[in-house]
């Protein structure tokens, strides 16, 4: 008689895809967080060299920019695959912000195809 398949914690199972659709938002959320920081660099140049023309002191302006693209990246380097649960941006060490899709097992971080609503 041929044992019927337990589920053990090996065996993948398929991910709901109300909650695959969750996670896959929270990471485009994560990469767009941490672009428009990169974006604002510009802005904040030029508020830094706003303040020291005006003899103003820079620490403050510099000390939160820092936290925020901190905060950013650490937020985006630990959003984890929901198809393999590795990092989904990080390989080795380095963020990869270029990338919309898992560097270790290529799951699209946003659907190729969308199916219209009932």
């Amino acid at each position: 008689m041929p044992k019927s398949k337990q589920p053990n914690e090996n065996t993948p199972t398929s991910p709901d895809p109300v909650k695959l659709g969750k996670d896959l938002r929270g990471i485009v959320r994560a990469r767009i967080r941490l672009a428009v920081c990169f974006w604002t660099l510009p802005v904040y140049v030029l508020a830094i060299w706003v303040l020291l023309n005006n003899g103003h002191s820079i620490d403050s302006m510099m000390w939160i920019y820092m936290a925020v693209y901190a905060g950013f990246a650490i937020d985006m380097s630990m959003r984890n695959c929901p198809s393999c649960h590795k990092q989904f941006y990080v390989k080795s060490i380095f963020l990869n912000l270029l990338t919309k899709q898992c560097v270790h097992c290529g799951q699209a971080s946003a659907p190729t195809e969308f199916s219209p609503k009932d």
